[in-house]
């Protein structure tokens, strides 16, 4: 499994710019040991667990992530199997291949190390271990706070399965010991922050329906996974006699309670911010259990089977991620390139681009310019002017200044930076 992984580990840290994010605090907390969140809320385990390998090249830390990923895919198979699901094997490995899955373990992101802690929390459950269910489930938070969701369905799971008096006192120790351990992750974070580290970027422009539809879809099953999915539901009448058998059974309801509540949770935390095809990470394995307890054999391995293909058909998610990065990596020497040729002193209004720019350049001055993500108003405008500064914008990021502050930066007067616009991620608002 890991060996589908390494052709695509290069290069820089992924084309999603929080992977750089990452990187900059995960190498200010290497040489200096002064922690700082990659973005609100914080996501302190994953970006500790970078600072390891933060001074090495970029290949590393997505290696880092890649491994996770394998954990994953054992620890699906282990559920599986646990819950005596046939063809557990091949299962997990279309859930390994899964685009969004597939994408997301070949970077720096915190993504797939917390989906993997929510896995073996999941496992541990299973297997009547709360407290080291809520341990790990504690760690996923510290890396993702979302994944702190799933504790109500592995509660639901111990009350179905386990006789009421010890239900109640292994699901008290679970959502204890995930609090406890989620309360430590965050300390560094607190100190930092108080209450206001409980603050994330929100996006003031939601995205239309179209765009929505195809973060939660396509980017997350592939164009193939998705009529999978869909012929997998139109072909109900052929098999809802062997769904009904099942349901009558009390185990498959459990499961069914523990995968519908999860992917619901999870679908719900997306739509409330559907920025990133990723936020649904953690829905996918669940439904993958659902479909491959509620329908016969035959329908969960073709699906199954698709999602094996899904990966490199359509765009071809993992190719075309690939060649996002290598895009963004040009882009960001020809940026490098034309700040080195601007005469004067310049602010340059970089978006998204900005994270890559700082890693290059080592801080956010480029000579006497100065780097900034966006302006937040008129006011921040005309103060670079009375400082004597030309203001510049990055290809698109005009477009995306409009959107996030409603100014018009070439109406007051910013030119756009003379370089080659990079190819941008798939269905992305740039953030």
């Amino acid at each position: 499994m890991l060996a589908t992984r390494l052709p695509w580990l290069t290069p820089g840290y992924g084309s999603d710019p929080d992977g750089y994010r990452v990187a900059i605090v995960a190498r200010q907390l290497a040489r200096t040991g002064q922690y700082d969140v990659s973005r609100r809320p914080g996501y302190p385990a994953y970006e500790y667990l970078s600072s390891l390998s933060a001074l090495a090249p970029p290949w590393v830390s997505n290696l880092v992530t890649a491994l996770f990923s394998v954990a994953a895919f054992v620890l699906f198979a282990l559920i599986l199997r646990t819950l005596s699901v046939r063809h557990y094997r091949l299962i997990a490995v279309a859930l390994a291949l899964t685009p969004v899955i597939y994408v997301n373990s070949c970077c720096t992101m915190d993504y797939i190390p917390a989906v993997t802690l929510q896995l073996a929390a999941t496992y541990a459950v299973l297997r009547q271990r709360p407290l080291l269910g809520g341990l790990l489930l504690g760690l996923a938070v510290g890396c993702r706070i979302t994944a702190g969701a799933l504790v109500l369905p592995l509660c639901l799971w111990m009350w179905l399965t386990t006789v009421r008096p010890l239900a109640l006192r292994q699901a008290a120790m679970f959502a204890l010991t995930t609090l406890a351990i989620s309360v430590l992750c965050y300390l560094p974070v607190w100190s930092l922050y108080g209450s206001d580290f409980f603050q994330f970027y929100d996006n003031g422009f939601g995205p239309p329906l179209p765009v929505i539809l195809t973060r939660a879809l396509p980017l997350v099953w592939g164009p193939v996974g998705v009529a999978a999915l869909l012929a997998l539901l139109c072909a109900l009448p052929f098999y809802h006699r062997f769904t009904a058998r099942a349901l009558r059974h009390a185990p498959t309801r459990a499961i069914v309670v523990l995968a519908g509540c999860s992917v619901v949770l999870y679908l719900i935390a997306f739509l409330r911010l559907p920025d990133e095809a990723a936020y649904l990470i953690p829905a996918v394995p669940f439904v993958l259990l659902a479909a491959a307890v509620l329908t016969p054999t035959w329908a969960s391995v073709s699906v199954a089977l698709l999602l094996l293909l899904s990966p490199w058909f359509g765009d071809g998610a993992i190719t075309q991620d690939h060649l996002v990065r290598e895009s963004q990596q040009r882009a960001t020497r020809q940026v490098v390139d034309a700040l080195a040729q601007l005469p004067g002193t310049a602010v340059i209004v970089c978006g998204w681009v900005l994270p890559r720019l700082t890693l290059q350049l080592g801080g956010t001055q480029a000579g006497a310019h100065q780097l900034v993500y966006l302006i937040e108003n008129p006011g921040d405008y005309q103060h670079y002017l009375a400082q004597g500064r030309e203001v510049y914008y990055l290809p698109g990021v005009d477009l995306y200044e409009s959107q996030a502050h409603d100014l018009e930066l070439a109406q007051l007067g910013a030119r756009p930076l003379a370089v080659a616009a990079e190819r941008q991620r798939p269905a992305s608002t740039g953030e």
